[in-house]
Formats: C-alpha cells, structure tokens, sequence
C-alpha cells in the first residue's frame, strides 16, 4: 500500500539543498564534468532515469539491443564517472527530481550492471545520497555476501532498492543467452536477494512471439518457488538485425515476421497480444503482476507511480492501490511548484496540460509531480509589450 504523499514543494526544496551539499562534495573538475554527463541531459523514461554502470556487455544475449544503440558485444568497462559524480549529473538533470517520491532511477539498460561489483555497490551509494526508488536488472549471480551488502545499502540510506531478475527461458538458455549466466543461477540468485531482506522480482522480458511464450509458466513458477514477490511482464522490440540473429542460431522468426509490418534499423515493438494472458497467470499462480517497470519500483518504495500508470497506463491492480485524487497533490501546490520551475500548465481534474516546453522530459517531471496524466499541448506565447 502506498506510505508516502507527494509534496511538490518539498521535493524542489530538498533539490536545492542536495545540489548546495553536493556542490561542496565535489571539486570544479567533477563538477564540470558531471555537467557534461548525458546524465545531466538524458529525459527519463517510463521506467525513470537510466542509469549505466557499465558500458558495453559480454553476455551477448541473441534478442538484444545494444549493438543498434551503439554498444558492443564484448569488451565491457566501468562507466567513466565516480558516484559522487554521477548523483550530481542527475542533480544537474533540470527534470530530475530527488527523493522517496522524486524520480525513478533505473539502473542495467544497456548492459549488466554487476559486472563490475564494487562499480555497482559505489552508484548505488551514491545515489542513496538522494533518497530516489533504485531499480536495478540483472542476469549476474548474485551471491548471498552480494545480495547482504545491497540490501545494507537499503537499509542504511533509508530508501528502496527493487531488484528484476531477468530469466526468459529454461529451454533454450544455451542459444539465446549463452554467454550469461545459467537461469539455475539466477534462481539463485532470487533466493539470496530474498533471504538478504530485499524483494525480488522475475522480469519476464522479452517474450518472443514463436520463441519462449510456451514456457511461461514454467519460469514464473521456478520463480515463485525461489522467493520472487512477482512478475513484471514485457514484449520484444526488433531491429532488422536482431531478427537475422536469431534466424543465424536456427530459430523460428515466422511468428515475429508476420505480426511486425516493417523491419529496418529503428527498434518497434511486436505486437504482443498474450501479455494479459501472461498477467492472469502470474496471478493465478500466486504472485504480484506488473506491466511496467516503473509499477514494481513504486510498489516496492511504497509511493504512489511517478509515471501516474493508474490514471492512464497499464495498471494491474496492484496491492500498492495507487489512486486518484488520493495519491496526487492538490491543484495550488503543483502550479505553485511548476511556477518556480518555469512550466506553464492549467489542471483538469486528473489531467495537466502543458503549454510550454522549457526542457527536456519536462512532461514526465510535471506527471511526476503532479501525478496526474500529462498532455502537452504548446501555443504561442504573446511577448509583453514592454
């Protein structure tokens, strides 16, 4: 159930106190560079703000996605900048917002995280400094001294750490992923995060049309019984190349084929009709189901959804219960906020409309405060004729 209120007000004064303390942490060579950080610049997502400790990743998983992003297979490093810097890249992010009810944070969108351990342990320090709900994806074996020190990040810096723990398959774990760990592992690895106190979640994506829906079942109840709380339930989004990669290894595409229209560089999403299948059968087999990402990490930090999933999203129903208008601040104290942010809006019952766009992300941090559906609907404003 939802624990934390959204006070607007406090949350922009509680960024100008962090940006002054972080300011004296940090020397002008830091700061110039987390300044020049796309952190400091990246609009969130959905999912929050995504955040890469590593860069590049040697899994190789064949449905990936990085190599059309500009990533490669192999060769991984620490990302270049130290935690402190980064915490303060974000800071800089003009629709970043700290704290229990700010922003998301989401961390392994580009490759795994805990390659490098101590690299993962020191961003997640870090930003603990900010109080924001972590979310972290892995496939990495997390061993119990691990998941123990994680979880005392948690309850040191007072905030929620979610775990998603990705297993798409138990069968052809070998072709598609077999350069990562095994999915044994990663059953492992739930039961060490669970046993550390910490509240692991199976993240069933991608499903692949033709590929891995027939064993569904099977993983969400390996996973049940290795201690996950539930299931967050994703589709498969394809580049030309990662179809030819997966015909490379023998697998059959038809399925994929005949529900996309167009195959090229730019990623889509394939049509996924049995994810509402998928969601009554986590349920039916006693866990939580999710449909995004961003509803399990506000589940897990107790807070009302910062993408407002409850007003227009894919909301399940959740025991987190997020509601309208109890969950969303009132009225004068979001335009007061969006006033000493430079946005521009008028409010409709559960909905804010925009008229102005001063950077980027700006609607997902006026839905984030507002917690409230977010158009924006720009016309031209008349310049004072003084």
């Amino acid at each position: 159930m939802v624990r934390y209120t959204v006070k607007p007000l406090e949350i922009i004064k509680l960024k100008e106190r962090l940006i002054s303390i972080f300011h004296e942490l940090l020397s002008e060579n830091e700061r110039e560079r987390a300044k020049k950080d796309s952190h400091a610049q990246r609009p969130p997502r959905w999912c929050g703000f995504t955040v890469h400790v590593t860069i590049n990743c040697p899994f190789a998983c064949a449905y990936c996605y990085i190599e059309d992003m500009g990533f490669n297979f192999g060769s991984p490093r620490p990302y270049p900048l130290s935690g402190r810097e980064l915490a303060f890249a974000l800071l800089m992010n003009k629709a970043f917002l700290p704290g229990r009810t700010g922003s998301l944070i989401a961390i392994g969108s580009v490759s795994e995280p805990f390659i490098f351990p101590n690299k993962a342990l020191e961003y997640l320090e870090w930003l603990g400094e900010l109080g924001n709900p972590l979310q972290f994806s892995t496939k990495q074996y997390i061993s119990p001294q691990l998941a123990e020190k994680i979880a005392n990040i948690a309850h040191k810096k007072k905030i929620s750490i979610s775990p998603l723990v990705t297993i798409i398959t138990l069968e052809k774990a070998d072709i598609l992923e077999k350069r990562a760990p095994s999915p044994e592992k990663r059953l492992d690895t739930i039961k060490n995060l669970r046993d550390a106190g910490l509240r692991p979640i199976l993240f069933l994506r991608p499903v692949i049309p033709g590929v891995n829906v027939n064993e569904v079942s099977s993983i969400i109840e390996k996973a049940r019984d290795a201690g996950a709380y539930g299931v967050v339930v994703g589709g498969f989004r394809v580049t030309e190349k990662i179809v030819k990669r997966l015909e490379n290894i023998d697998l059959d595409t038809s399925e994929i084929r005949r529900r996309i229209k167009k195959l090229d560089r730019k990623q889509r999403a394939v049509p996924f009709p049995e994810k509402q299948f998928i969601l009554k059968e986590v349920k039916k087999q006693g866990l939580i189901a999710w449909a995004s990402t961003c509803c399990a990490n506000s589940w897990t930090a107790e807070v009302p959804c910062p993408s407002a999933c409850f007003i227009n999203g894919p909301c399940t129903k959740c025991p987190n219960a997020c509601m309208y208008p109890q969950h969303s601040p009132p009225e004068s104290e979001i335009l007061i906020a969006f006033e000493k942010l430079g946005l521009q809006a008028e409010i409709r019952d559960c909905r804010i409309i925009l008229r102005n766009y001063p950077f980027r992300g700006a609607e997902f941090l006026a839905r984030n405060l507002g917690r409230r559906d977010v158009r924006v609907h720009l016309r031209k404003i008349k310049s004072s004729s003084i």
